[in-house]
């Protein structure tokens, strides 16, 4: 069994197997939350050689030039945010700080040994090509470095993903057709 894609910034996310998926932006534990408090869109388990991994995935239709430093830093800044507050929220959640929140968990994260549970902190932006990815992945790295540091997560844990690598990586199944492209 799989769970239903879901659109995000033009793009359809999943289908992925049944419990390995928490919309977390959508959850009644984020809706308690939510008032100046910003989010990524979904948690995804997955595995690798290593172990389980929790991919806190944000997705964007675009990014603005790294020259256009104002942009881009505000850019940087809400994405790195929702990504710490994504994380935050889910390892809560795991912990049972919040009322009735653990519930809510698919329960293959509420069997996750939270103490070999590895993280990866995924941005994919739809409209980017692939050189624009390097200064990407190198100024979240630059913002996200504190959370990395904090929560000893391994060097991999920062990635950005254009729509082609996140195919590749079976994140996405295709953009799905807009409104107003039909």
């Amino acid at each position: 069994m799989t769970t239903d894609p879901i659109t995000e910034s033009g793009m359809a996310f999943g289908p992925y197997p049944e419990g390995s998926f928490f919309y977390i932006e959508k959850s009644t534990m984020y809706q308690r939350v939510q008032d100046s408090v910003p989010i990524a869109e979904f948690l995804l388990l997955r595995h690798s050689k290593k172990g389980p991994v929790i991919w806190v995935v944000e997705a964007k239709t675009s990014s603005p030039h790294s020259k256009n430093e104002t942009d881009f830093d505000k850019y940087i800044a809400s994405v790195s945010q929702k990504l710490i507050n994504a994380l935050s929220l889910g390892l809560a959640a795991c912990l049972k700080r919040h009322q009735a929140a653990y519930a809510e968990l698919p329960q293959k994260f509420q069997k996750l040994d939270l103490a070999v549970l590895d993280f990866r902190l995924v941005l994919v932006v739809k409209k980017c090509k692939t050189e624009w990815i390097p200064p990407l992945k190198e100024a979240l790295d630059k913002s996200l470095r504190a959370t990395v540091k904090t929560w000893a997560l391994s060097p991999t844990a920062v990635v950005v993903f254009n729509e082609e690598l996140a195919q590749e990586k079976q994140l996405i199944i295709g953009a799905p057709a807009l409104e107003n492209e039909k």
